[in-house]
């Protein structure tokens, strides 16, 4: 089940940390995307060559946690029937009698990023997979790190090409 809309649209844990690493990035003149490239990359020692700062070190450390724990909870949803067929649902599609179908289904009829899927944020599903390309350019943050998804066999199995990045959610 959806969550009620009044919550789906609150900030969630990962997007909050986002916002505050920008403010701060900002005010200290440093580029965000450049940062997050190599929060991505998991360059941390690069990071503090650029700004060394606790504040910052905080807020990178809590979007790396924050990260990772929204990775688990998609890869367990979609290791589980019963739960992925509720995703299913959600997105008016028929469940499945099998995982790998499911999957597929999941894979080929839903187009989301991966932190909107673990937030409940449907609403921000794409109609196609341009749609979602298109949304991961205008929002690097809502890129999953190409490396941290490729460890995992299940969440790697929804990767997509986009140009230098490769990314599915």
């Amino acid at each position: 089940m959806p969550p009620p809309l009044s919550q789906s649209f609150q900030l969630s844990s990962y997007d909050y940390y986002i916002k505050e690493l920008k403010i701060e990035l900002q005010n200290r003149g440093i580029n965000f995307n450049n940062i997050l490239k190599l929060i991505n990359n998991q360059d941390f020692d690069e990071i503090k060559v650029i700004v060394n700062d606790d504040i910052i070190t905080y807020l990178i450390d809590r979007i790396v946690l924050e990260r990772d724990i929204v990775g688990r909870v998609v890869s367990n949803i979609l290791r589980t029937l019963e739960l992925l067929n509720d995703v299913l649902i959600i997105f008016d599609l028929e469940p499945q009698t099998s995982l790998n179908k499911a999957r597929k289904l999941l894979k080929t009829k839903v187009f989301i990023n991966i932190f909107d899927l673990a937030a409940g944020r449907y609403d921000r599903r794409r109609r196609t997979i341009g749609g979602l390309k298109r949304y991961l350019r205008n929002n690097p943050h809502k890129r999953y790190p190409l490396q941290l998804a490729k460890e995992d066999k299940v969440l790697e199995c929804f990767l997509c090409k986009m140009g230098y990045d490769i990314i599915r959610f």
